[in-house]
């Protein structure tokens, strides 16, 4: 008994013993009171680790477990402050002060769980997870975890999967948006869009002026090439919070799903004066342009990405591909002068072709195939076939 209670005292030191604190002898507190300084300091703590002030969400928690010793919400804000700081040693001894003090309640596993899932430590999150749940077999954080967990590695026991996990963990908590938002996306990996749609638009009914939900129904729209659904939400995000780029990348690729190129480009070049320095809306510009056979301006677009980063291999892709699609056989065939402008297009795209696979990095063997298609393309308009 006096080893356990020694292991107690040694954990709760570690874990508050940075916290210094003087108290007069005499001080009488009243519970009350004690109850609304513990709530005040974990407010403080709260809007600390909001901004990311971990030192200060730390003292503040610390303050509001001495003021209510089961306060678990504040142990979990003390638990993620230093997951903040990166202190993973201080954040696992409070879970496991957590798990030890609080053993009928979740709170402590799934922390515990959560801890070692971000530090890759899969097997020994699976079973924490499972702990929570023996505890509470209700916990909507523990299946959330576990349908996290399922993401990366095949479950070890059969009656689990990511899909069972993420729809209980949205059923015993249909406020746990988190779980919410990453079962729509499962679903949409495997194409069941209807059903993603189903559940993000119950979500975003449910919470009109939340904008993540709304954005997340968007996207599940532009997926199912429901575009002007997609269009119509899109403009619903807009109307709550205009600073999303997502936003003008999405409404960009509804109008372009759409056909209306002229709409498209507004946007793609609304993204340009939001993100001046980012290649993205250069490559979709760039991309679009090739679908509708615009060949130099497609060029154009994909030269400014390269300006901004020569050894992009997505630019350099689309314009090894805007340079071979720019060649027109039968007009190569026609004269002299046509054949050779050809031939060099050809070599500019070979160009492209060469620098992604000097790079040795993504689209090897596009590049190679591209390689393939210039050579063939240049005996099928070599005059001395025909």
């Amino acid at each position: 008994m006096k080893k356990i209670l020694f292991i107690f005292l040694a954990i709760f030191i570690l874990i508050f013993g940075c916290q210094a604190t003087t108290q007069t002898a005499n001080k009488t507190v009243q519970p009350n009171q004690q109850i609304s300084d513990a709530i005040k300091y974990f407010d403080f703590g709260k809007e600390y680790l909001k901004n990311k002030m971990y030192d200060s969400a730390i003292k503040n928690f610390q303050k509001s477990i001495e003021e209510s010793l089961d306060f678990i919400e504040a142990y979990n804000g003390l638990g993620k402050s230093f997951e903040g700081k990166m202190d993973y040693t201080r954040a696992e001894s409070l879970y496991t002060y957590m798990v030890t003090k609080f053993p009928s309640n979740p709170e402590g596993f799934v922390n515990m769980a959560n801890l070692y899932s971000k530090l890759k430590k899969y097997t020994e999150a699976e079973k924490y997870y499972f702990d929570a749940l023996k505890v509470d077999s209700t916990s909507s954080k523990a299946y959330y975890g576990l349908a996290q967990l399922y993401e990366t590695l095949p479950p070890s026991k059969k009656e689990f999967n990511k899909f069972s996990c993420y729809e209980k963990a949205c059923k015993f908590d249909p406020e746990n948006l988190a779980a919410a938002y990453g079962y729509a996306k499962a679903l949409i990996k495997v194409e069941q869009y209807q059903k993603a749609v189903d559940l993000l638009k119950k979500i975003s009914d449910n919470h009109p002026t939340y904008v993540e939900p709304l954005s997340n129904l968007a996207e599940a729209y532009l997926e199912t090439k429901q575009y002007q659904k997609a269009i119509e939400t899109y403009n619903k995000v807009n109307e709550l919070d205009s600073t999303i780029i997502n936003t003008y990348l999405g409404l960009a690729r509804s109008y372009q799903g759409l056909k209306d190129y002229s709409s498209a480009e507004k946007y793609y070049n609304k993204m340009i004066k939001l993100m001046p320095y980012s290649t993205v809306p250069y490559l979709y510009l760039g991309q679009m342009c090739l679908e509708i056979k615009e060949y130099d301006k497609a060029i154009n677009y994909l030269d400014k990405a390269l300006a901004k980063n020569p050894n992009d291999p997505n630019a350099l892709l689309l314009m090894a591909q805007a340079y071979f699609l720019k060649v027109d056989p039968v007009n190569a065939k026609k004269s002299d002068e046509n054949y050779q402008e050809a031939l060099k297009l050809l070599d500019k795209s070979a160009s492209y072709f060469n620098k992604i696979i000097e790079l040795k990095g993504k689209y090897l063997k596009e590049a190679q195939t591209g390689l393939e298609n210039i050579k063939k393309r240049k005996k099928e308009i070599d005059p001395t076939r025909w």
